[in-house]
């Protein structure tokens, strides 16, 4: 961690501007001995930004530069970091970069990041949530990221591990008590305790369900016999001709796969074949493949034509996670649509808004993402998930008087399981793991 490290924070290709991040000790004269004026670059306060020319090595000018100057620890690393800003000319930008790395080195993905967090300036969850932000692809994603980095989940945690500790200490003072003679603690009020801290992990862990769905996208698979409709609304969706669409049934072979935004939440939409019998020996591939994105998926819209007779066998299973929709409606205007059905048109004006409504509520999502803490990591739902197991175990404990021992020893495996979630005590093994997910650069 003390040497000088530097790469582009923007991505690659022709852009206006190209920026350099310097970061370490002595990043500062290192990028004076290229910048002139050197001096006012050597004298800059900190958060300030200064003008001048960028020169190689043997003193040939590359390009007027802006620097952005920050002193430690008022940096993202926690370092004296420089972020220079060039034209946009790639390979003018990599003789700038080549120039630096003549003394420094480049950053290995997410370094600057993995700096930021060994130094200080964030715990891991919002380590993980920069990354997170980077790659969002809806609205609501961005928002849940934003919320992270802000340090929200952060606090949240801290303020359940500080109420796991008061408790922890109040077994601890109870094995003192029962060794001298002295009288014993509030039970009610150490149960009481265990209760609370249990009911809010649960809520935590319960919100985290539909966080992690806000990370990774919500896998929808369109279903249903062949030409119902399928393909069409796949295409509706995405507003383009993605799928194709003929009067011929069994057209959709293999399934397709698209991302699109839905009221801000990320969702992962599948098309498949038409499930019927089929000889097709081809045909019969694509329908196994249906199966087993229907048996994966978060929700079933499955689709039918005409008036609604019966299900395939053996979609009992997939009740909790189907919807009825009643397919090509501007066709049978005068259809009876059963109890709980909805009706689609891929057609009609607003021939989607009732389906998108009732894909929201089936999977009980809100329309807005607030300013609260949220799981949406599957790292720390485990992790969320080995917390509350043990404050259930020390609740039993406390419930059958097995000794206060056992209730603290439950309570400090509840403690750092919390602390695995911000990094307080991270492995190797995990720092690699998470930021190696990063991209140069940051």
């Amino acid at each position: 961690m003390n040497d000088i490290i530097c790469a582009r924070i923007t991505a690659a290709g022709t852009s206006a501007i190209a920026v350099i991040r310097i970061s370490g000790k002595g990043s500062i004269p290192l990028v004076a001995k290229y910048f002139r004026p050197s001096q006012k670059l050597l004298k800059a306060a900190a958060n300030t930004v200064i003008f001048g020319t960028f020169y190689d090595a043997a003193e040939k000018a590359l390009d007027e530069v802006l620097l952005s100057v920050f002193q430690a620890p008022k940096s993202y690393t926690g370092e004296d970091t420089i972020e220079l800003s060039c034209h946009g000319n790639p390979a003018l930008a990599d003789r700038i970069l080549s120039t630096l790395l003549s003394q420094a080195r480049l950053a290995n993905p997410g370094e600057f990041t993995l700096r930021a967090y060994l130094n200080g300036k964030m715990d891991l969850s919002q380590a993980e949530a920069v990354n997170d932000l980077i790659l969002a692809s809806s609205s609501k994603a961005e928002t849940a990221a934003l919320m992270q980095i802000k340090g929200y989940l952060g606090k949240h945690l801290a303020g359940i591990m500080q109420d796991i500790q008061d408790a922890r200490l109040r077994c601890e003072l109870a094995i003192d008590f029962c060794d001298q003679g002295l009288p014993q603690i509030d039970l009610d009020d150490l149960r009481q305790r265990i209760f609370n801290i249990l009911s809010t992990a649960r809520a935590l862990k319960e919100e985290g369900q539909n966080g992690i769905k806000l990370r990774e996208g919500i896998k929808i698979c369109l279903a249903g016999a062949p030409n119902s409709g399928k393909s069409s609304l796949f295409n509706a969706f995405l507003k383009q001709n993605r799928a194709i669409v003929t009067s011929v049934p069994g057209t959709t072979r293999d399934y397709l796969e698209e991302s699109f935004s839905l009221s801000g939440y990320p969702i992962v939409l599948y098309d498949t074949a038409g499930l019927r019998e089929s000889a097709d020996e081809i045909e019969q591939e694509g329908i196994a493949r249906s199966y087993a994105l229907i048996k994966n998926a978060d929700l079933i819209l499955y689709l039918y034509e005409g008036d609604f007779t019966d299900l395939p066998q053996d979609w009992q299973a997939y009740q909790d996670k189907l919807i009825l929709v009643a397919a090509k409606a501007d066709l049978y205007p005068d259809r009876l649509i059963p109890p709980g059905h909805v009706a689609a048109s891929v057609l009609a004006q607003a021939g989607l808004s009732a389906l998108s409504d009732a894909i929201l509520n089936h999977l009980n999502l809100p329309t807005v993402i607030l300013e609260h803490p949220l799981i949406t990591n599957v790292r720390h739902l485990a992790a969320l998930s080995r917390c509350i197991t043990a404050l259930e175990a020390a609740q039993v404990a406390l419930q059958q008087e097995l000794g206060f021992e056992f209730i603290a020893f439950e309570l400090i495996f509840a403690h750092s399981a919390l602390e695995d979630i911000l990094g307080i005590v991270p492995s190797t093994e995990l720092i690699n793991k998470i930021f190696a997910e990063f991209c140069i650069g940051k």
